[in-house]
């Protein structure tokens, strides 16, 4: 004859169904974080890329001669040739879309003998950075 024991120890089969199934409802909520995680990624992947871009091509327009006939007067969406190898003004980032650049020239702003220059770097998703410096003509 088989012995009944009183106290037995482990699980049924429907509470392992229901540990699973609220194990997989968590997994999903984790899926969902990483998504979006991954795309916060990108998008401030395409920032730091138009923003470095920017910067890189604000500092050689600073650096041009002040005697230099763009500073003179007051432009307006001049457009920066970001790939001089080829035809094509933007420039092409592998894996990182297409990028854009233009700058402004705003003669005597905020005040005479300062020129400010704005640099507009469009990235692939349509987000524009702008970039900001003053240059003093003495």
């Amino acid at each position: 004859m088989k012995k009944v024991i009183a106290q037995e120890h482990g699980f049924t089969l429907l509470e392992v169904l229901v540990a699973l199934t609220i194990f997989a409802v968590g997994l999903l909520g984790i899926a969902g974080v990483q998504i979006s995680s991954l795309n916060f990624n990108a998008d401030s992947n395409t920032r730091s890329v138009a923003t470095a871009i920017a910067q890189g091509e604000l500092e050689e327009i600073l650096a041009m001669d002040q005697a230099d006939s763009v500073f003179s007067s007051s432009n307006a969406d001049m457009v920066i040739d970001l790939d001089p190898n080829s035809a094509a003004t933007t420039l092409a980032v592998p894996g990182g879309g297409s990028y854009s650049a233009t700058w402004d020239v705003t003669t005597s702003d905020p005040i005479a003998g300062i020129a400010r220059i704005t640099v507009r770097v469009n990235g692939p998703d349509g987000r524009a950075v702008a970039l900001t410096g003053y240059k003093r003509f003495i």
